[in-house]
Parts: structure tokens; C-alpha cells; sequence
């Protein structure tokens, strides 16, 4: 897989879900990724309850038919929320955080032009920080009572907007699915 084949998202359904569950190896891996109310061994209703939430959408990303991640798009904090970002790990290393970030983004954009963006990401997970931070996600003050082991991060609707005209990229748009390929320059700001 490499960010030069087109990627589509795609509204996940439920087969899709339960193919993502099959991810997770562990405790610590689906309670890192999907936050505490995940059970391991994963118990196919109880996970599927636990990841639709109201005002929660689903996404898959694929590449040449293959599935190489997943995301969710929330209304929450008064903005759109972007949640359980996955990158499968044989699709890993190939800059797809990004076109997986910049689809969802295209989507909620379209879905409500006005609200900004937020996500948390763990510390310690250094390189999704620096893939949201490559991307204009700034750092802030959480919302409620702070988990001192997660950073709340913040991109301004005006600013995604410019991202999605100003990284060479390439999306083409539908009620169906949101396609995301790269433009002939590499995108080498993005590593």
C-alpha cells in the first residue's frame, strides 16, 4: 500500500465494524485505541454498542479494495470530533494517517462547513502527534476534567479548509464516498 494509489472512504457498516475488531490483539490495544468501555476478548454486540454512539459516524478507508483503516467523525465539544483514528498495521508507514485524516476531514466539512475540529491522542503516541501536528492540529486546554495522559488538539474550520486546497491533494467527493489521492508532488511537508 503507498499514498499513490487513491484511497475512498467509505460509511462503515456493521461487517466492516467487526472487521476492524479483529484488530486488536489485546487489553491495552483496544482500550488505547477506543477508550475505556472496550472488553477483551471482544464481544461482538458489546463492541459494536460501544462504537455507535449518538451523533457518531463511522468511516472505512480502503485502498485497491483493501482495508487499511478507520475513523470516526462526532459531533462533540460543539465541533467535529475526530475519534478512533486506525491505521491497519500492515498499511502503516506509508503517510496513509494522513490521507485517513484528510478524507474524514473532507467529509465533515461537507456534513457542517462551519464547525472546527478536535481529537485527543495519547502522549506517548508520538507519531500520531506529530501526524496531527504536521496537519495544523494545535495543542489546547482539554474540555471538563483533564486526563493528564492525553493532549486535546484543535484545527480551525478555515484552516482545514486551506489544507485540503493547499497539500496536493486530490479529492473527489460523493454522497457515497470520499476519494483522497495525492497530486503529482509527493507531499514531501508531510513525512
Amino acid at each position: 500500500m503507498t499514498t499513490s494509489a487513491a484511497c475512498q472512504l467509505f460509511e462503515a457498516n456493521i461487517d466492516d465494524c467487526l472487521e476492524i475488531s479483529r484488530c486488536f490483539k489485546d487489553l491495552s490495544a483496544i482500550t488505547e485505541w477506543g477508550g475505556e468501555g472496550f472488553v477483551f476478548p471482544v464481544q461482538q454486540q458489546q463492541f459494536l454498542l460501544q462504537l455507535h454512539r449518538p451523533d457518531t459516524s463511522s468511516y472505512l478507508l480502503k485502498q485497491q479494495a483493501a482495508t487499511i483503516g478507520f475513523g470516526q467523525i462526532c459531533q462533540r465539544f460543539g465541533k467535529h470530533h475526530l475519534a478512533r483514528l486506525l491505521v491497519l498495521p500492515e498499511a502503516r508507514g506509508n503517510n496513509l494517517s494522513y490521507a485517513l485524516l484528510l478524507s474524514l476531514i473532507c467529509r465533515a466539512l461537507q456534513q457542517n462547513s462551519k464547525l472546527d475540529f478536535s481529537l485527543f491522542v495519547f502522549r506517548h503516541n508520538t507519531v500520531a502527534l506529530h501526524c496531527y501536528q504536521q496537519l495544523g492540529f494545535k495543542i489546547t486546554a482539554q474540555p471538563g476534567p483533564e486526563h493528564p495522559g492525553l493532549y486535546f488538539m484543535q484545527l480551525s474550520c478555515d484552516d482545514a479548509r486551506q489544507l485540503l486546497t493547499s497539500r496536493g491533494w486530490h479529492f473527489q467527493l460523493t454522497a457515497a464516498f470520499v476519494s483522497c489521492q495525492p497530486q503529482e508532488t509527493h507531499n514531501a511537508d508531510l513525512d
